[in-house]
């Protein structure tokens, strides 16, 4: 009688249920770009038996919660690098928001997921303004920021940026609209016009330089202007 190999047997088994896990995940990536999202929709997306998702997860909230975090940490490390690498805080907010917005607009799709998940996943929308009050609070630190509230100006930057996706998903708007809606924002919470003006030139060519340098190794998912 041949041996068993339990530990092949166990590490193919292993490998079986990530392959799975990772095909419910990207198949509510694609209901979240689509519309509304259920374990049946999502299933039916998988090519899976809907009992198959309960191996994985708990409910529709669990899955949410690691797929917010992947959006999470998927952004960061494409984004984090060129953010870190501005010093002004208003120029380094302006920054990421052109690239993120550059980035949405280079897929509608993605868009629409993004103006989802902001709003039905809270973990995506937390980390979003998490980042902006970092930036804009350096800047209240620094006498820069007009309102009194760092956390009001992130929510009104993260709404102007939400609605500006719906937009994006819809056709309403395209990438060349990028630095009026960033202007806009700084408007919004208190730059002056011509240093708002200012900021979202900077941003501009960091954006452009920093989709070169992705460009570059290999990554098109962050267009230029």
């Amino acid at each position: 009688m041949a041996r068993v190999n339990l530990a092949r047997r166990a590490e193919i088994g292993s490998a079986k249920r990530a392959r799975t896990r990772a095909a419910i995940l990207d198949a509510a990536l694609q209901c979240y770009a689509a519309g509304p999202v259920t374990v049946d929709a999502v299933m039916q997306a998988a090519g899976l038996a809907k009992g198959t998702f309960y191996v994985h997860f708990e409910d529709l909230a669990s899955l949410e919660e690691e797929l917010g975090a992947t959006l999470i940490a998927d952004l960061d490390e494409r984004l984090q690098p060129a953010r870190l690498a501005v010093s002004d805080p208003l120029t380094r907010f302006a920054t990421a928001t052109t690239i993120l917005l550059r980035y949405l607009a280079a897929a509608p799709a993605r868009a629409r997921l993004a103006a989802h998940a902001a709003v039905d996943i809270p973990d995506v929308s937390q980390a979003v303004l998490v980042r902006m009050r970092e930036d804009l609070g350096a800047a209240q630190a620094a006498g820069r920021l007009v309102l009194p509230s760092t956390g009001l100006a992130a929510r009104i930057g993260a709404a102007i940026v939400l609605q500006a996706a719906r937009d994006l998903s819809l056709g309403r708007i395209d990438a060349g609209t990028v630095p009026d809606i960033v202007r806009a924002i700084l408007r919004a919470i208190g730059c002056a016009p011509e240093a708002a003006a200012k900021h979202t030139a900077e941003a501009v060519r960091n954006a452009d330089n920093f989709a070169q340098q992705r460009a570059a190794a290999g990554d098109a998912d962050f267009p230029g202007g």
